[in-house]
């Protein structure tokens, strides 16, 4: 916790001395999508963390499978019964790491724009269709500055290991959709302060019951990149959302 707070005073010092970075180039989106978003009950869009990579999008992050978003998608597809279609979204620049971009937002404000209109196009092409959004770690933050903008379509909200939203309370997302909040017990992550000063850190901890989002039963989760785990109660609380059952 020290050493946390410690990085967080220097990175204060730090972006008092000098501007704000700008965002990294979103470039072309990598999407990989699990199931037929044409004849599914529901469509999911999973937005990763930090570190994620087009190379390692399959493989998984130091060659961790559960860190593949295509991998994650494949497993909340067959957990919906094949019911939902399960797009893995690369379409902005993730931090490469715990690192000075880690701790600010302006890529998540830069990815935000771009998950907006690609949601946009899928509730365009199937009107009748809920759509669900999850963004795991960094990724929920690129959601959050999503919510407001995007369509009516979207129902519900999925963050996971969260490291903060950049608002104290979820009514400041200004959204209809339900915003559930999952973190498993030993996520790292929980171990952040919800500290937000000068533009560094991301506040709150949204999984705090104080954040009044709704909470995802993640039992079964393991650390930050597990949640997603086959015969878990937090892949059938995930699979829930998207099927408009929770």
């Amino acid at each position: 916790m020290k050493r946390w707070l410690l990085r967080l005073l220097v990175a204060a010092v730090l972006a008092a001395a000098c501007p704000a970075p700008s965002p990294a180039a979103t470039g072309v989106p990598v999407v990989r999508t699990v199931g037929d978003p044409d004849g599914a009950d529901g469509i999911v869009v999973l937005v990763p963390g930090a570190a994620t990579t087009p190379e390692n999008l399959d493989r998984g992050h130091g060659g961790v499978l559960r860190r593949s978003p295509h991998w994650q998608a494949r497993q909340l597809h067959a957990a919906s019964g094949g019911r939902v279609a399960v797009v893995a979204w690369l379409g902005y620049a993730p931090p490469g790491g715990i690192d000075l971009a880690a701790i600010r937002s302006e890529r998540a404000m830069a990815g935000a724009t771009a998950l907006t209109e690609y949601v946009r196009q899928l509730a365009t092409a199937r009107p009748d269709t809920a759509i669900t959004v999850i963004g795991h770690s960094y990724g929920s933050l690129v959601l959050a500055y999503a919510a407001a903008r995007l369509p009516v379509q979207v129902t519900d909200l999925v963050v996971l290991g969260s490291p903060g939203l950049d608002v104290s309370a979820a009514e400041q997302l200004d959204t209809e959709a339900r915003l559930w909040a999952g973190s498993a017990e030993n996520d790292w992550i929980r171990r952040i302060p919800d500290v937000r000063v000068l533009g560094l850190g991301h506040g709150v901890d949204p999984s705090r019951p104080s954040f009044g989002a709704r909470n995802l039963d993640v039992t079964g989760a393991e650390g930050h990149d597990g949640y997603f785990l086959p015969g878990t109660t937090a892949l059938e609380s995930l699979a829930a959302v998207a099927l408009g059952t929770a």
